[in-house]
């Protein structure tokens, strides 16, 4: 538009906006409603069409710009226009909501080089994503019944002379390709009500793992994480104390896990849990710990053992001042609480030494060792 408009100038500019208005109303019912929305943006409602009519209007106006050439004042000019739609449905939730689509529609077209048609079409989007929905159900089902998943370990390091060794666990899927990620299959798996039984597998394995290290004679503790659905399963407690007494291991080998703003949200639920926990002799941590307004505020209802300060404070750290504060500030906070602190997404020696002198009990990054399937991390030799 600016070329057009730098090269004829805006009076033929208008001029040209108005020969392509009535070129478009010439493919219009009269049932449909036509107006300018923008400085070189047409808006189109049109009614008593189907999803394929809505796709051959778009394309016949699309043809009909490319192959016209329009004549203002001594210029001729031929230009090609994108048309971008949205099928209005039942669920749409409002006028906005298709108009925006509409526009990402427009959007995506002209980054591919515009002078296209595509109208999105919401039923056949709901259509794509059950069968997606259903694929990976399928996937996360069998996954449970055939020994389709698989825990990654990545090392927690004491910085302050801790005993033992201490990882978290990670839950992966077996792929033909890899490993495939949580964030793939996870999301689905909530929908379903499948994540306490994805998290049961991962403690009964988990549980396995720590009796073969103590057989080989390391002494190791593993950070879990949990779903808040897990903390309405009345049989999840009962069953964990099963799992440690048929394999002879200790309770505080676990540590599970949750971040803080799911706990806030299953506040009541998640306090009868850690308690029951307790019994067990098993730790809790709260993740993302420092997220909320008033994260030490939530220590007086869930006496968690760990804090796994949030990523946000670990940002550009050697640079930052100011979370440099308020990481020293955690710290002292917490260990006058007597709690743990781990500083997790530590990606350099930088951040290391900083988080040393601030009083943190743990770190844990890639930048130290990535999860891997295999227990290798050298914690004598730190």
């Amino acid at each position: 538009y600016k070329t057009v408009l730098d090269g004829i100038g805006l009076g033929n500019t208008d001029l040209l906006l108005g020969d392509m208005a009535n070129l478009m109303k010439r493919h219009l019912k009269e049932t449909d409603i036509a107006g300018r929305l923008g400085e070189h943006t047409f808006g189109i409602i049109v009614s008593d069409r189907n999803a394929e009519a809505v796709a051959q209007l778009a394309e016949s106006l699309r043809k009909a710009f490319e192959e016209r050439i329009f004549e203002v004042g001594k210029n001729s000019i031929n230009l090609t226009i994108s048309v971008a739609g949205s099928l209005i449905v039942e669920s749409a939730s409002n006028g906005n909501a298709v108009l925006d689509q509409a526009s990402v529609t427009l959007r995506t077209i002209q980054a591919e080089g515009g002078n296209r048609a595509r109208v999105f079409d919401p039923a056949a989007k709901d259509k794509e994503d059950a069968e997606k929905n259903r694929h990976w159900l399928k996937l996360i089902k069998d996954a449970l019944g055939n020994d389709g998943y698989i825990l990654f370990y990545q090392p927690v390091i004491s910085l302050q002379g801790a005993e033992g060794e201490f990882y978290e666990v990670l839950l992966r899927m077996k792929g033909p390709k890899g490993e495939i990620l949580p964030a793939f299959f996870m999301p689905i798996a909530e929908q379903h009500g499948l994540l306490p039984q994805l998290d049961r597998w991962v403690i009964g394995t988990a549980i396995k793992a720590i009796a073969e290290r103590e057989q080989s004679g390391r002494k190791t503790s593993f950070f879990i994480k949990l779903s808040p659905q897990s903390l309405e399963d009345p049989g999840l407690l009962p069953w964990i104390a099963l799992q440690l007494k048929n394999a002879r291991q200790r309770g505080d080998a676990l540590i599970f896990e949750m971040p803080e703003s799911k706990v806030v949200t299953n506040l009541k639920p998640a306090r009868a849990f850690v308690r029951g926990l307790e019994q067990l002799h098993c730790g809790f941590a709260l993740e993302q710990f420092g997220s909320g307004l008033n994260s030490f505020q939530l220590l007086k209802h869930i006496p968690a053992h760990y804090l796994k300060i949030d990523r946000s404070y670990m940002a550009d750290l050697p640079k930052n001042k100011e979370n440099q504060e308020r990481i020293k500030s955690m710290c002292d906070q917490a260990h006058n609480a007597g709690k743990l602190t781990v500083a997790e997404f530590v990606e350099d020696a930088a951040s290391m030494a900083i988080l040393f002198s601030c009083g943190m009990n743990f770190v844990q990054g890639n930048f130290l060792q990535e999860p891997e399937q295999v227990m290798t991390y050298d914690f004598g030799g730190g």
